[in-house]
């Protein structure tokens, strides 16, 4: 006699691209994924209850980075790069 079970249908998603990690490469592979092509589909699965909420290591960030990638996030209200050094 063998024994089967039947699991719940669960819920699922699809994307082109899965992004583990909100940290800051994760962040960047997946805003420079829609540069190149708009239409990609692209999800940042990220652990924490929100982005940044595990970068306890105090690490300074250089801006030219983000400088590179989105060009005019200076002028920006609503970033994480205030925080004077």
């Amino acid at each position: 006699m063998s024994a089967t079970h039947e699991w719940p249908e669960r819920e699922s998603m699809d994307f082109d691209v899965v992004v583990v990690g909100a940290g800051p490469a994760g962040l960047a592979a997946a805003i420079r994924l829609k540069q190149l092509d708009p239409d990609l589909t692209v999800v940042v699965l990220e652990k924490g209850a929100e982005v940044g909420a595990h970068i306890l290591s105090g690490a300074v960030v250089d801006p030219c980075g983000m400088d590179a990638l989105l060009p005019g996030w200076r002028a920006e209200a609503d970033h994480p790069f205030r925080t004077p050094v």
